[in-house]
């Protein structure tokens, strides 16, 4: 696959893992909203937010998710107008701990509260497509390039 277009589905990840945890964020809020993703006892959105395990560090989560995609974005946006290694290691990286991050999240969900958010899982899933995308981008040895058609692709 073309590393241009392998980069067109960080970006689009990017934008849907936002949407995904500015929506936690609005339910979270708004108590109203949590029945949208709540189809029964156990996935149930109102069910993770109600359990008393939705902050890290003092911070509510759904704010790590769109913190974590704001500052991809903003990795993402020079990496493909310059196409520089370093900018594509750390959207890589930041990416990573992401993943990780969004790993001990499902572990809470699944094991310590015994439920499933289906937004949160949507924004699990985005990282994990710009973690593996950018690794991918990492594997294909993406040198610094002036233009995204001038990237490798591989043969």
């Amino acid at each position: 696959m073309r590393a241009d277009t392998v980069h067109s589905l960080i970006f689009l990840a990017l934008l849907i893992g936002l949407a995904f945890s500015l929506f936690a964020g609005y339910e979270s809020t708004n108590p109203a909203a949590q029945g949208i993703c709540s189809v029964n006892t156990y996935v149930s959105c109102a069910k993770i937010d109600t359990s008393g395990h939705t902050t890290t560090l003092g911070i509510e989560d759904w704010l790590w998710g769109v913190g974590g995609f704001v500052v991809m974005l903003a990795l993402d946006v020079p990496l493909i107008r310059t196409w520089k290694r370093n900018w594509l290691e750390a959207l890589t990286l930041v990416s990573l701990v992401g993943a990780l991050f969004s790993v001990y999240l499902a572990y809470l969900e699944l094991v310590v509260i015994q439920g499933l958010c289906l937004v949160c899982l949507g924004a699990y899933f985005s990282n994990l497509v710009v973690f593996a995308c950018a690794l991918y981008l990492v594997r294909l040895g993406l040198k610094d390039r002036a233009t995204p058609a001038s990237a490798p692709s591989p043969g």
